[in-house]
């Protein structure tokens, strides 16, 4: 057994969260009968009354560190389209001129550098517009800087079909063009291609599943693995509308005992040698992986392949628990869903590192990896990998005692700034959940520090969010939040990004100004801009970590080791 020796920088400001590397990699059990299942997208009744005026947007003064903040898409306007789902699975991304908001249940545009909205409908009008028909839903959405379009994929009406729609131009409320494919056959029973991921690099498009069906027709829908679909480049960005020509599935079962991970992300990268890298968390250890998809290029990907796993063997951890907020602290107890340790947004390449985010309760385990000690919190942690020999460089949990932080997403640029946006609650007098960010660089070492301190982006209005339940009624149900959120690189400032998160609006009632509304709680998506050159470099290291918070750092030493399972 092995444990990584960590100096402290500073007792007051720095928490140091140090795992202890058993000599096997720590098991999960049985994750697919739990957390692992996301669970179905539940719709509520539309109510037309049930509308809610639009948060002004707000610009900050030249040299704000956050220049902008303005509302998304809310659950207030997806009630008014009949598509009122929840959770929202909160995506967006910035263009040239426009940000584009994507949820269950709606689509909306806006002007980036006023906040203005532009336009809005329903999720089920854009795809029939593109020529897809039907419900759907998990929708991502990137903007292809080279190709100034942008790409949106979803499940289909069959959600055994992943479809995919290209824009004709850099303008979002113009035309789309779109394809269909199978993305999950599975067993012929209610067989779905979930929570499909997204992701760009110079030669392909990766869009990874984890995929459910039926034993029977009567059968509860369990998992069944997970699919990872390589289309070249150029048959989604051509002239004629995207299609699947030259597509690489990857499909690996449960029962095949073979770990190639869930909530598969491939690497975004814009370095023309820094392709087919895929970061995902292990099926079956608490750890996270990665391996490469090799013999591809920008016009075929039939001849791929992939290479074996490396696992990174980060510092322990376990699930995080249920996030707190402070009114049910005292009435209901912890409620607020963080998910699980999936790397729920997207993952980035840059200088030949590679930045993933996920949510962890950092932990220890003895030599036969039973857990020791957690924090019983949650936290967000960064790791920074070597691109060609996967060797962790470092490691980041983000967190505190007083606070759980969950549901982040990070977006890095060609400097090695990178910016993080998640969510924050706690039982205290500032526990609202809220929608934070916070701003880092690389140094030459390939080692993160903070820039600048936590940012308050947009707190809840209420501090007693119930997904789906009526005021004053205790929590019914799973109470999910997300289920993930996302930071997007400008493509004409690398300096700037922009961030979209969750946070929730007031009930629904006649006392918060909704007349004959239904008194359910209601999300909502706030969408923030963050300039890294308002941020100065700290002159010195104690200036550095003046803002860090409880911030821990722990490493450990890579471990291959494969259980083998009968």
């Amino acid at each position: 057994m092995s444990k990584m020796g960590v100096t402290a920088l500073s007792a007051a400001a720095v928490a140091l969260l140090c795992g202890t590397a058993a000599s096997a990699q720590e098991i999960k059990h049985a994750w697919w009968a739990t957390k692992g299942v996301q669970g179905p997208t539940i719709q509520i009744p539309g109510d037309l009354t049930d509308s809610g005026t639009r948060l002004s947007p707000q610009l900050n003064a030249p040299g704000s560190a956050v220049f902008i903040g303005f509302e998304g898409s809310t659950q207030f306007d997806n009630a008014t389209l009949a598509r009122n789902f929840i959770p929202p699975d909160t995506m967006g991304t910035v263009g040239g001129s426009q940000y584009v908001v994507t949820t269950n249940g709606s689509y909306s545009v806006y002007d980036k550098a006023t906040g203005n909205r532009l336009g809005i409908m329903s999720d089920t009008a854009f795809w029939a517009g593109a020529g897809q028909t039907g419900a759907n839903g998990d929708t991502r959405i990137m903007y292809n800087a080279d190709a100034h379009r942008y790409i949106m994929v979803a499940f289909g009406a069959n959600t055994k079909d992943l479809q995919i729609a290209v824009s004709d131009t850099d303008n979002a409320l113009g035309g789309w063009k779109s394809t269909k494919f199978e993305g999950y056959a599975g067993f012929g029973f209610g067989a779905t291609a979930d929570y499909p991921t997204l992701a760009l690099d110079k030669n392909a498009v990766y869009i990874g599943t984890n995929n459910f069906a039926k034993a029977s027709a009567t059968g509860s829908n369990s998992f069944r693995g997970t699919t990872l679909n390589v289309i070249p480049l150029d048959s989604l960005f051509n002239a004629t509308g995207p299609t699947t020509a030259n597509m690489k599935q990857f499909t690996t079962t449960l029962a095949s005992g073979e770990d190639r991970g869930y909530a598969i992300q491939g690497v975004n990268s814009s370095s023309a040698g820094s392709t087919g890298k895929v970061v995902s968390t292990s099926l079956y250890y608490y750890n996270t992986m990665t391996y490469d998809v090799t013999g591809l290029s920008s016009t075929d990907a039939t001849g791929s392949s992939r290479s074996a796993v490396t696992y990174f063997n980060e510092s322990g951890f376990v699930n995080a628990g249920p996030g707190r907020q402070p009114t049910d602290i005292a009435a209901n107890g912890r409620i607020i869903d963080t998910l699980d340790e999936r790397v729920s947004s997207s993952v980035y390449e840059s200088n030949g590192k590679i930045y993933s985010l996920y949510t962890v309760d950092p932990a220890t385990f003895d030599a036969q990896g039973n857990v020791l000690t957690t924090t019983d919190h949650a936290h967000v942690r960064i790791l920074v990998t070597d691109a060609a020999t996967n060797a962790t460089i470092d490691e980041i949990n983000i967190g505190d005692s007083s606070h759980d932080y969950y549901q982040g997403s990070l977006a890095v640029n060609a400097n090695g700034e990178v910016v993080i946006g998640y969510n924050r609650s706690g039982s205290g007098t500032d526990g609202k959940i809220a929608f934070m960010g916070r701003v880092f660089r690389t140094d030459g070492n390939g080692h993160l520090y903070q820039a600048s301190g936590e940012l308050m982006l947009k707190e809840s209005l209420t501090n007693d969010y119930h997904n789906g339940s009526l005021y004053g009624q205790a929590a019914a149900g799973r109470q999910r939040w997300g289920d993930y959120s996302q930071v997007s690189l400008d493509p004409n400032d690398p300096t700037k990004f922009w961030l979209i998160g969750e946070f929730a609006r007031e009930y629904n009632l006649t006392q918060f100004g909704h007349p004959g509304g239904t008194g359910g709680s209601r999300w909502s998506t706030w969408i923030a801009g963050i300039d890294t050159t308002a941020v100065p470099e700290p002159a010195t290291w104690a200036m550095m970590i003046a803002g860090f918070g409880m911030v821990g750092f722990a490493m450990r030493r890579s471990q291959n080791v494969k259980l083998s399972f009968a």
